[in-house]
């Protein structure tokens, strides 16, 4: 073994993102290995630090090494191949190792906090014949130690002290005398935190494959059987059974003694892929999502670092899973922009399995029925293998589509959030025992409060955001810091009482359906309603159980779900996304569109999509109507060119700020300044400028958006920038990277 180790120290600071060399005591070497979390002196601290490598010699003078002090984890927690890609994401994405490393192992493994939970049983502390004789003498003087004693020795089985006098019907104290005598003994054991599975009985054995799925399935075995990297674009239809591609190759995968990662966007998605999956494969799957207890995420990685659990399946971060022998990924809905992190580092889930599936030499499969302009670009420039479904199961019909112009719904007198027509569909699918599915994607009561006296418009007192109104707890609501403030009766800046709210969400639509609707049971799913632990699961059982007949929500409700009682499925407005200043706001308002349509029109009911738009003629609104990707692609692809954006030109947003706004735009221009001198490497520099969101969590924000023609060139300008202004950088202004951004706020 290497006397000297190289260790990533846990301190994200400019100039620190650097291995330093340690000394490896005698005693310690045979058990240092890559992955570990060790002990170390740094200046005059103690820190934890990772171990990245081995070296012969020291980069300084040996003298001055200092040794590693102690091993915090005996098991290492990444290897050779992981480490790889972690220093990959690193470089891409232009953010500390450090960080990349804690973003891919769960929480409260590194500090401590979370560990194997042990549980203490008590057990009889002699032979079986030994204690017979022993109750017998028991069972007139202390009969309640007697049964004590009996229960253990009918069951055969350990249990906790309170259970223990539960069962026997007596107190704790009587079985703690029997432990100071020495008839019983504590035996300690390690319990597993299961997350809590549920199967669904129906689909437990694969399905016969349509000729289509038989065709994607071929093609995805054979990259599996050679053991190539290939990257599989598999375009389906809602409802055209990608979920049973998904696990007839998983089978192949296990037969072959490997294991799989899936990936999907949203935690709501989580259970549903999970039954199916559970129901096929049973406990070896594994799940890592954020819902779940530290402890829980913790054994579920550990049974996928062990081997007994060969399928993880979860939200983004489940790209890092510890599966042994891994042999496939699979991202479903690759196109959702919840699988790029919001936060440093800005890494995107979809890049990662990329590099991985590269890195491994094993395939990965992109699945949507809407996929991201880039993907089906790639695929068409042969970068990607295209593979379709497109039709449904069964052959069914996509729903039909009817576009409703609010606009000519006012003209004819009629003020209210719904149509005529979705109204009366609502009516006549609740008279036929039906359920029905109400999007709107923005949540709350009201957008905003507003005086009509002065104009003025309660904002957040930390960003520059109109407050929601949440009538439910009857106060404003920040949707980007979360900071709250009562509704005040009069306004803030004239004293005027004329104040009131404006503006529609989830909250107010599921009132205004109860009081249309007064015997239909609604229920509703948004961040709001879903922040308890398995509240997800409980709104969707509800609703698959036919309890619930009509369901309002924000984009959770608009994809994966399979329910066949769903007849009408109704957009409140479908120009919500579109008026973001965003280029890919049209793209965004297609997926959105075509993925809630696809909620209904299952099974043998004839399913009905009603959309309700302010601009009925924008290309995006009839692309999604006519269920017609190719028509959408063509017209965003050439918008996309002639303004140079993705999958054309490579971007990076730099996002400047601090609590200061005057120190912010100074950063700001000198930011702008330092990067005019690689103006020829640059294509354009939009900035710098306030961002749109120009105060968030009360700090101000500046932006410089860049545009490349070549990644190569991009990460030339952006290794300069860190080498040569980042690193100079001080005080409180902080230069956010986000490389490859999917929003521009």
């Amino acid at each position: 073994m290497a006397r000297y180790a190289r260790i990533i120290v846990d301190i994200p600071v400019a100039g620190l993102n650097q291995v330093y060399d340690y000394t490896v005591p005698e005693g310690l070497r045979e058990r240092t290995r890559i992955g570990q979390v060790v002990t170390v002196p740094f200046g005059r601290r103690r820190v934890n630090g990772f171990v990245v490598g081995f070296a012969e010699k020291p980069q300084i003078e040996a003298g001055r090494v200092k040794d590693i002090l102690k091993i915090n984890t005996e098991e290492p927690l990444f290897d050779e191949e992981m480490l790889k890609l972690l220093k990959w994401i690193a470089a891409y994405y232009k953010s500390y190792l450090i960080k990349v490393i804690k973003t891919a192992i769960p929480t409260g493994l590194v500090s401590g906090r979370v560990g194997k939970k042990r549980i203490g049983y008590l057990k009889l502390n002699q032979p079986a014949e030994k204690t017979r004789e022993l109750v017998k003498k028991l069972k007139k003087r202390a009969p309640k130690q007697a049964r004590v004693l009996q229960i253990l020795l009918e069951s055969k089985r350990s249990y906790s002290k309170s259970k223990l006098a539960e069962m026997a019907g007596t107190s704790s104290g009587t079985v703690s005398r029997l432990l100071e005598k020495g008839y019983l003994k504590y035996v300690e054991e390690v319990e597993e935190r299961r997350p809590v599975l549920e199967k669904d009985e129906l689909v437990t054995r694969p399905f016969k494959p349509t000729a289509a799925q038989a065709g994607v399935i071929r093609a995805i075995s054979g990259s599996i059987k050679e053991g190539s990297h290939k990257i599989f674009l598999l375009h389906g239809v809602t409802g055209s059974g990608k979920t049973e591609v998904y696990l007839q190759v998983i089978e192949e995968v296990l037969q072959a003694g490997k294991g799989a990662i899936v990936l999907v966007p949203e935690i709501s998605l989580t259970p549903l892929m999970v039954r199916r999956f559970y129901s096929r494969f049973g406990d070896e799957v594994a799940v890592l999502h954020s819902n779940l207890s530290l402890g829980e995420r913790y054994d579920e990685w550990r049974r996928l670092k062990r081997g007994d659990a060969r399928i993880a399946i979860g939200a983004r971060s489940a790209i890092f899973a510890p599966v042994n022998n891994l042999g496939l990924i699979i991202l479903d809905e690759e196109h959702e922009n919840s699988y790029k992190q919001g936060e440093n580092p800005y890494y995107h889930a979809r890049e990662v399995a990329l590099k991985r599936g590269k890195i491994l030499e094993i395939p990965v499969v992109l699945g949507s029925a809407t996929p991201s302009v880039e993907s089906f670009y790639w695929a068409k420039r042969g970068r990607f293998h295209y593979l379709e479904l497109p039709e449904r199961i069964n052959q069914d019909k996509l729903p039909p589509v009817k576009i409703i112009d609010m606009r000519e719904e006012l003209k004819k007198g009629n003020t209210s959030f719904l149509s005529h027509d979705l109204e009366r569909a609502i009516e006549d699918s609740l008279a036929r025992d039906e359920q029905v599915l109400i999007f709107l994607n923005r949540r709350g009561y009201a957008n905003f409060i507003l005086c009509r006296e002065c104009g003025h418009v309660i904002k957040c007192q930390n960003c520059d955001i109109s407050l929601t109104y949440h009538a439910g707890a009857n106060h404003l609501r920040c949707h980007y810091c979360d900071f709250t403030r009562k509704v005040p009766k009069n306004c803030p800046q004239c004293g005027s009482k004329y104040i009131r709210e404006f503006g529609i969400g989830t909250e107010r639509v599921e009132e205004e359906l109860s009081r249309i609707f007064p015997g239909a049971v609604i229920d509703r799913m948004d961040v709001d309603t879903t922040t308890r632990k398995g509240s997800h699961r409980k709104i969707l059982a509800k609703l698959e159980r036919g309890d619930t007949d009509i369901l309002v929500g924000t984009q959770m409700i608009a994809k994966g779900h399979d329910y066949p009682n769903i007849s009408v499925v109704g957009v409140i407005t479908a120009d919500t996304i579109l008026n973001i200043p965003d280029f890919r706001s049209a793209e965004r308002t297609f997926q959105l569109l075509t993925q809630v349509a696809g909620r209904t029109g299952r099974g043998d009911k004839a399913g009905k999509v009603i959309i309700q738009t302010y601009t009925p003629g924008h290309y995006s609104i009839l692309a999604a109507s006519r269920h017609d990707y190719t028509g959408f692609f063509q017209q965003e692809i050439k918008l996309r060119e002639k303004l140079f954006y993705p999958p054309f030109a490579w971007l990076t947003n730099i996002v400047v700020q601090g609590y200061e706004e005057s120190s912010v735009m100074v950063g700001a221009q000198k930011l702008g300044k330092f990067l005019q001198q690689y103006h020829k490497y640059i294509d354009e520099i939009l900035g710098p400028s306030p961002a749109p969101i120009n105060k968030l969590r009360k700090r101000f924000r500046w932006q410089l958006i860049l545009k490349f023609r070549d990644w190569n060139l991009r990460n030339f300008v952006l290794t300069e920038l860190e080498k040569r202004f980042l690193i100079e950088q001080q005080g409180d202004v902080v230069f956010n990277i986000d490389v490859d951004p999917l929003k521009m706020l």
